[in-house]
C-alpha cells in the first residue's frame, strides 16, 4: 500500500489551504451542489464552506471526514495538488 505524502515543502501553508478549497470547490460543482446542498450533506454551516473553499479557513480532521463522505470520493481526490508518492 502505497503512502500518501503531504507536499508542502516548497509550498506556502495558506497556498495549500487555497488549493484545498478549490478541489472542495470542483468537487461540489461537479455534482452540481450549491454550497447549502453541502452544507446539507456534511452538517458544516454554509459560511463554513465558503470559507473554506476561499481558501481563509483551515479545517480540522473531522471536516475532512464529512466532507470525503458527503462527496463519496476517497482522501486523494479532495488532496489533489497537496500529494507526492512516497
Amino acid at each position: 500500500m502505497a503512502c500518501l505524502v503531504l507536499s508542502v515543502e516548497d509550498a506556502d501553508m495558506d497556498d495549500v489551504i487555497k488549493q484545498f478549497g478549490e478541489n472542495v470547490r470542483r468537487a461540489r460543482h461537479e455534482r452540481g451542489w450549491t454550497q447549502e446542498d453541502l452544507s446539507a450533506r456534511t452538517g458544516l454551516a454554509a459560511v463554513q464552506i465558503s470559507r473554506i473553499e476561499c481558501g481563509k479557513r483551515e479545517i480540522r480532521l473531522t471536516t475532512l471526514l464529512r466532507l470525503l463522505d458527503a462527496f463519496e470520493m476517497p482522501p486523494e481526490a479532495l488532496l489533489h495538488g497537496l500529494l507526492e508518492s512516497g
